[in-house]
């Protein structure tokens, strides 16, 4: 499956949408059971972190697909990491996904990416951050997979020490103290391919 996200760099406009492209013939991707979900919370409160709307099977233009309209709500919903999971009848479910954020952000990553893959067993793989306004790195806060890390506080990269593993791969946060809520932090998706 490939995900395609559509204005990944403007979370916070209108008609932003990711697309889920199966890798079968659309006479049977069309026959995929497909889910859509919000990988991780982005924010602090429930009521912030919004689920996406179910897919919707698209058959106009070139190509077909799965696709999710993400409803920004004037509460910045679309900020996040968002994905689809599809299982067709005989074969293993498999997802993927994508992140959104602002354009406006006060912390981006410092190597324009949302993602990076690595091997499991790379060395000196760091996830870093940069700041795009007036804040300050002794205020970044850390966590991945909405788990906090307070050992990095007020660092503006995260440091894998050793080999890297299959469990490092998430999606990494760095945001403002006390500012997860206003939805313009950095975040990066760290993809690992397992030996």
């Amino acid at each position: 499956m490939t995900f395609m996200g559509i204005k990944p760099f403007e979370s916070e406009s209108s008609n932003t949408h990711y697309q889920c492209h199966l890798s079968e013939a659309n006479d049977i991707a069309v026959t995929a059971q497909v889910e859509s979900f919000r990988t991780v919370w982005t924010r602090n409160d429930a009521n912030e972190n919004v689920d996406p709307p179910a897919p919707v099977w698209q058959t106009s233009g070139n190509y077909k697909h799965w696709r999710v309209t993400l409803d920004n709500n004037g509460n910045n919903d679309v900020f996040g990491v968002f994905g689809c999971e599809a299982a067709l009848d005989g074969t293993i479910n498999t997802w993927i996904s994508g992140i959104f954020m602002r354009s406006d952000a006060d912390i981006a990553p410092s190597d324009e990416l949302v993602s990076v893959t690595v091997n499991a067993g790379d060395t000196r793989v760091s996830i870093g951050m940069n700041i795009t306004g007036s804040k300050n790195v002794a205020d970044f806060r850390w966590s991945k997979d909405n788990v906090r890390n307070n050992d990095i506080n007020g660092q503006d990269t995260w440091s894998i020490s050793g080999q890297v593993e299959v469990d490092d791969a998430g999606v990494y946060e760095c945001h403002n103290i006390h500012e997860r809520s206003v939805a313009k932090q950095g975040l990066k998706l760290l993809i690992v391919r397992g030996l």
